[in-house]
């Protein structure tokens, strides 16, 4: 198992509690920017041939408009375009019986109604904490929809509950289950009732919105987010 952390120190404190239950390797990168991201997949692909899934968690919830060195909207950076980078760069340790599990959330639907493609910074203008967040998540689910069009390894995307994490608490307060009680995200891991049909589907919570079954608004993200990443492509 690998495991990503921001915080060198909280991130060994897991990797030993881990450890305890099998093999565990850390890596601490900055996913806010393209090189962090690359570097994360470069450290796992030295340490293993094969993924057999892949687990997009990494996310943030900013509480004030912050951008990154490369002027991106830091929630759009980490939440968007990370998982983006990092499964592009893994790709030739992901066959085609792997599965990319993209984290997305019910808050999706907290998002403007329509998707601004000239304005996903909010270079413009209109940046709320919920509204970024829940845009965020929207494309989150579009990107899952759109890379399940492109690669062979099954594509989800999922909400991984109302759980009392630092982001929920600081966005809206302690209202959900227990960290303990969080089992979406695993039950897509291990479940062996997934089949190519569900390639793309998003899991639990509300139905996604609307926007995420739009084949030219998927193929627009996508065109974005490669501009963004550099000039490799899938």
């Amino acid at each position: 198992m690998f495991i990503h952390g921001r915080d060198q120190q909280k991130l060994d404190a897991t990797v030993a509690e881990l450890s305890q239950h099998g093999d565990v390797n850390g890596f601490c990168h900055d996913l806010s920017s393209v090189q962090g991201c690359t570097d994360l997949a470069s450290d796992v692909k030295k340490n293993t041939p094969k993924l057999d899934v892949l687990i997009n968690n990494a996310g943030v919830f900013s509480t004030s408009q912050t951008y990154t060195p490369t002027n991106l909207e830091m929630t759009f950076a980490v939440n968007v375009l990370a998982p983006f980078v990092l499964t592009r760069e893994l790709l030739p340790i992901l066959k085609k019986s792997s599965r990319v599990i993209n984290v997305s959330s019910i808050s999706q639907h907290d998002g403007p109604p329509t998707i601004d493609f000239d304005n996903l910074n909010y270079l413009k203008g209109g940046w709320d904490p919920h509204m970024s967040y829940g845009m965020s998540k929207r494309l989150m689910a579009l990107y899952s929809k759109e890379l399940s069009r492109r690669i062979d390894p099954l594509v989800v995307s999922c909400d991984p509950g109302t759980v009392n994490t630092k982001m929920l608490l600081a966005g809206w307060g302690e209202y959900g289950i227990d960290l303990k009680d969080a089992n979406n995200e695993f039950t897509l891991a291990t479940s062996t009732e997934l089949t190519s049909e569900d390639d793309g589907k998003y899991y639990f919570g509300d139905l996604p919105h609307d926007d995420v079954n739009d084949v030219d608004k998927g193929r627009e993200l996508w065109k974005i987010l490669e501009t963004l990443a550099g000039d490799q492509c899938i």
